[in-house]
């Protein structure tokens, strides 16, 4: 899985993933330290639809990642090559994860006032 292989290419101490799932989706999900960070890292999937999954890095959902551009989203996440921004929309604050993998721009955000809990 792309994703396995993201963690592994990190160095990270185990990088075996916890999967289940049934005949109609799948779930996968490990949680660790990367970089001197405890992180989250949960994938959801559907066996229909096999060239795409749902991407969770802690609190930030990827919709729709292709499953060929897993490996290089999560490593840039992970080393510092995603863009971070902060975002007002009416009275709250967002924080916005933004990664390009070949054409394909992904973006996940969450809301706050501070970067504390990233990850990145």
């Amino acid at each position: 899985m792309e994703l396995e292989a993201a963690l592994r290419s990190l160095s990270v101490g185990d990088p075996a993933l916890h999967e289940r799932g049934d005949n109609h989706a799948w779930v996968a999900d490990w949680s660790g330290d990367i970089h001197g960070h405890d992180v989250y890292v949960l994938a959801l999937g559907a066996r229909n639809h096999p060239e795409s999954i749902r991407l969770m890095l802690d609190d930030y959902a990827f919709e729709d990642v292709r499953t060929k551009h897993v490996r290089k989203l999560v490593r840039m996440v992970f080393t510092g090559d995603a863009r971070v921004t902060r975002r007002r929309a009416l009275s709250s604050k967002r924080f916005v994860l933004e990664v390009r993998a070949d054409s394909t721009e992904y973006s996940a955000s969450v809301s706050g006032d501070s970067m504390d809990g990233l990850s990145t």
